[in-house]
């Protein structure tokens, strides 16, 4: 069970961290729209 417990936090803590990756790109691109631009934002819409 041990096992399982640790594959379930290494999941946990891995999608935690792409959330927060997400986050902080969506924040920086809302915040600074000329930088999204520059990195190929334009995508989007």
């Amino acid at each position: 069970m041990k096992c399982v417990m640790g594959v379930i936090a290494c999941i946990v803590g891995l999608v935690s961290l792409i959330g927060l990756i997400v986050l902080k790109a969506v924040r920086s691109s809302a915040t600074y729209m000329d930088d999204s631009f520059r990195w190929g934002g334009r995508d989007e819409h």
